[in-house]
């Protein structure tokens, strides 16, 4: 009787169960009617924990089982099709039907970006030149660092420079601390605050978490505001909605890397989404030594090469009704790696970036705020050692709205406010702490026109203000979009961007080098303290002027001063009599103490032989010796001349190259003034195509002519060292020291050092000493002498420190870039894919622009890319690889100047999905190799040679 009662329960029961669940069911075709086996069937509503799913058979058919009644959203995708959302009602005890027909993927066609007008769009109608980097290909890798997945898009340069460190911008303009392109993370300001550099492993964002990246060639500060002047690079994550669940990602690979990753996101009646997100990474970066470094470490290489990052995210969506969206995120991440800077590279030890970000859209408006906060911690410059404090803020409020009138009328307009507030304890603003706090306003207005249903017109304005700039700045921008049919878009293009100066062109005040010239290390000694020449960077906040005197050339100032009992700030002109023999002073003393102790184990050498040869016994003559050269030696030093006539200063720069100094000409056009930074206005025309052609094969090109002016140059030496002039001090000495050696009461000294004209101490037996004792004062062994010891500096009126030498950027030029990017993708038979894109630029140096300096693109003039991929849905195998060439090109930026040489590199990528059978949980493995062949190369100078990187992971998701 239990056993019947217990039965009949569980029959009861099955029904009840098989009655309150249903299945969905279904066939996936492609536009031809042909089933597509592999299709991604994802569910996802309110009444499921987590997305469930399946994978189409090989008829294309597909069947969800056990879905509770309710309403679900259902999702087909294929790769090279475009995926296909419907929602469904299922109820209670049935079998629901769903079928989906997939169209080939437009690649670019239907696929909705937001970073060309600020508002949703089909990428083919943006008016501007874009790219995309989808998600789903990201998502089964391991996180390194999301940006490089950026660096086989057309017109984008990727400089490496490091294990996950890069220089990223695009159409050229690079730096090694740059931050030209506009770098967003789900519409929030990617850079560190007050540095405006774009350090992009500081970006807590994971592979799982990305559902695009865009990329914008081209100005956009039309709408984006100051410093997007070279376009626009925007991650964008995945909402919670639609993307519940788990993701569990681990790796490692070559140069001892490991990492983690982890995601997870959850929703709640529709209304509520939350997710949150974390990395960690560990590895060796590749070697790298540098000489100022080694000389302010003593000879040892002080770069710690153990890099470590962990970071994390976390945002709540909050979806109160259809037409209502409030988004609420926070994110940290903390780093120690090595970032190459203007100045060097910094070490940067628990390094913390975090930001705090709110959004609200409400039917076509939206809203932000947020925060961006930096905290350097241990950070320190290499070449001096000195610490870098930075715990700036950037706080942003935006507004935008984007009404309609009409079918063909559409307005974006709406408002920024930037406070950037640096703080860095003097450590990088010095002088001006407490005084560089940035506030800019801006205003925008974007109207877009259907003139038919074939022609777009797009017209829209900036104005901007900022604290620190006496005029404001207006950004047109015009596009004229045509659309001879729905597959072809032809745009012409006029933008006029400006970019801002950088807290650092205005504010920057610190030592760069310290004591490079071992000045301070050399007198230290006789004179009791250090008279440092210093290298020292300035910001031009109100510009920088120079003294002159009476004749119009520059006065100098020396840390020597004191020794004339003068003030080390004094003026003091060039050729002055007085000074020039202090410099003298100072030389002769400098070059006797160097000389006198190595010619004296020598003379004593050649005064034993003599004695000898006179008769007395080695005993005698070694005894005899030393006393008779001390003699000599006092004897010497006294006919070398304390004062001399006619003297004369000349002038070199440092060259941060070759670490040795450059002649400059003294004339009163040695030195400029500088006057304050304006900004650098960019302005763009550019005409572009967009064909898909058979819905299979995409093309784009785009031809643009780009002219920059008031470019802001890197940094760069602005003001020479101060010698003593060689052939003045030559012929003042060759006078002094004839007419004493030829005083027959120094004949035994003139005969003793006659012998410096021999081959033995290298002579060149000429029948006089003169010329070698004027060479030992002048040049000196090794370039030594009184000409190569640098006395003062031409310093500005606002130097800090008086004599150092002065680093400073500055507005010149007007420069004019001819440019194409073009590029294809085809989506071949058999699933598989070729991509390919190639960039030209006509120049990337131009030499001596306004007579100041070189301006470089710090880019090549040719780039290419060339791809396949391909996959096989059934077996969950893909696999790709990818050609990268690189043009070499000429290289300027702040304390790295040289040749860039051409490279190129082979990456290999392969994904397998294990075959589980159990579509709520799925285990995907990947293997990468960036540089294959490991063809070591210097991406930037300065830059370790970058290696192959071989990693492996594996990403789990249920």
């Amino acid at each position: 009787m239990k056993r019947l009662t217990l039965l009949i329960f569980l029959l009861v029961a099955a029904t009840t169960w098989a009655q309150s669940t249903s299945n969905l069911t279904g066939i996936v075709k492609d536009g031809g009617g042909n089933p597509l086996p592999g299709t991604n069937i994802k569910v996802s509503g309110s009444q499921l924990t987590s997305p469930t799913g399946t994978v189409a058979d090989g008829d294309g058919l597909y069947s969800v089982p056990s879905l509770p009644s309710g309403r679900y959203t259902v999702t087909a995708s294929f790769v090279g099709f475009e995926a296909v959302r419907k929602t469904v009602n299922i109820e209670s005890g049935t079998v629901t039907s769903l079928d989906f027909r997939l169209k080939a993927d437009l690649l670019w066609g239907d696929q909705i970006i937001v970073s060309a007008s600020r508002r949703s769009e089909k990428v083919l109608d943006a008016p501007a030149s874009v790219s995309i980097v989808n998600g789903e290909q990201l998502a089964s890798i391991p996180t390194i660092n999301v940006t490089e997945s950026v660096q086989s898009e057309g017109g984008v340069d990727f400089v490496k420079t490091g294990l996950v460190q890069n220089a990223t911008v695009i159409r050229g303009f690079n730096n090694v601390f740059s931050g030209s392109a506009l770098t967003l993370m789900d519409n929030r300001i990617g850079r560190v605050p007050s540095l405006r550099v774009n350090v992009n492993s500081f970006i807590p964002v994971i592979n799982q978490d990305v559902e695009r990246i865009e990329v914008v060639r081209g100005p956009g500060a039309a709408l984006y505001g100051p410093n997007s002047a070279n376009g626009v690079v925007h991650i964008i994550t995945k909402s919670p909605f639609g993307s519940e669940g788990t993701s569990i990602g681990i790796g490692g690979g070559e140069r001892a890397l490991r990492n983690t990753s982890f995601r997870h996101a959850s929703t709640k009646d529709g209304k509520i989404g939350f997710k949150i997100s974390g990395q960690y990474f560990a590895g060796t970066d590749w070697e790298f030594s540098d000489p100022l470094e080694l000389q302010a470490n003593d000879g040892v290489n002080p770069r710690d090469f153990d890099l470590e990052k962990y970071s994390g995210e976390a945002r709540l969506d909050i979806r109160p009704s259809e037409d209502t969206e409030i988004i609420l995120s926070a994110g940290l991440s903390n780093a120690n790696l090595i970032e190459m800077t203007g100045l060097g590279a910094g070490q940067a030890k628990g390094w913390k970036y975090q930001h705090l970000q709110g959004r609200v859209r409400y039917r076509n408006w939206f809203g932000q705020v947020f925060l961006n906060k930096s905290d350097a911690g241990d950070t320190k410059l290499l070449r001096t050692n000195n610490p870098i404090v930075d715990k700036s803020t950037l706080t942003v409020f935006q507004l935008q709205h984007s009404p309609t009138i009409g079918d063909r009328q559409r307005f974006t307009y709406g408002s920024d406010v930037i406070f950037t507030r640096p703080k860095t304890e003097g450590t990088i603003s010095g002088s001006h702490e407490n005084d560089d706090d940035v506030n800019e306003y801006g205003v925008y207005l974007q109207s877009e026109t259907s003139l038919s249903d074939q022609v777009e017109l797009v017209l829209a304005g900036r104005y901007d203000s900022h604290n620190y700039l006496d005029k404001n700045n207006f950004s047109p921008r015009a596009a004229l979009v045509i659309k001879p049919d729905g597959n072809q878009t032809l745009r012409a293009t006029y933008n006029r961007a400006f970019s801002t100066p950088t807290s650092n062109n205005l504010f920057l005040d610190l030592v760069a080098n310290k004591d490079p010239f071992s000045i301070g290390k050399t007198f230290l000694p006789s004179l009791g303290y250090s008279p440092n020449i210093d290298i020292r960077a300035l910001g031009v906040m109100k510009g920088i002027n120079f003294n002159r005197d009476s004749g119009g050339l520059p006065t100098y100032r020396s840390p020597f001063a004191p020794v004339a009992g003068m003030d080390g700030s004094a003026h003091i002109s060039l050729h002055d009599p007085v000074f020039t023999n202090v410099e003298w002073g100072l030389a002769r003393a400098a070059v006797l103490s160097g000389f006198i102790p190595t010619i004296q184990p020598v003379a004593i050498s050649l005064v034993t032989q003599q004695l000898m040869a006179a008769g007395l016994s080695a005993e005698v003559a070694n005894a005899q010796a030393p006393a008779t050269v001390d003699g000599l030696m006092a004897a010497f030093q006294a006919i070398v001349p304390t004062q001399l006539p006619g003297l004369r200063n000349s002038l070199a720069t440092f060259n941060v190259t070759t670490l040795g100094f450059d002649p400059v000409g003294i004339t009163a056009g040695v030195v400029s003034d500088i006057k304050s930074i304006d900004p650098t206005i960019t302005e763009t025309f550019e005409l572009g195509y967009k064909g898909i052609i058979d819905r299979n094969f995409l093309f784009t090109a785009d031809v643009y002519r780009k002219k920059v002016k008031d470019h802001v140059g890197p940094l760069r030496i602005e003001t020479p060292n101060v010698f003593l002039e060689g052939q003045a001090l030559a012929a003042a000495l060759t006078s002094s020291l004839g007419a004493s050696l030829a005083d027959p009461a120094n004949a035994q000294l003139a005969g003793f050092l006659a012998a410096l004209d021999g081959p033995l101490l290298g002579g060149n037996g000429n029948g006089s000493s003169i010329d070698e004792l004027v060479t030992v004062f002048v040049s000196g062994t090794a370039n030594n002498g009184a000409a190569f010891i640098p006395f003062g500096t031409i310093t500005p009126e606002q130097a800090v420190d008086p004599a150092a030498v002065t680093v400073s950027y500055r507005n010149f030029g007007s420069i004019t870039v001819y440019g194409l990017d073009t590029g294809f993708t085809y989506f071949a038979p058999n699933n598989w894919t070729l991509t390919g894109n190639y960039s030209f630029v006509n120049e990337n140096l131009f030499s001596n622009v306004d007579g100041i300096a070189d301006i470089a693109l710090n880019a090549p003039k040719h780039k290419a890319n060339i791809g396949i991929r391909y996959m096989h849905p059934e077996s969950g195998f893909q696999a790709g690889a990818t050609y990268r060439y690189r043009g070499g090109f000429p290289m300027d930026s702040g304390a790295y100047v040289g040749t860039v040489e051409a490279y190129s590199a082979i990456d290999l990528s392969a994904q397998y999905k294990l075959p589980l059978n159990n579509p709520n949980f799925t285990a995907t493995l990947s293997l990468n190799g960036s540089n294959l062949l490991d063809d070591r190369h210097q991406e930037f100078v300065g830059a370790p040679a970058i290696g192959r990187l071989v990693t492996s992971g594996l990403v789990v998701n249920f």
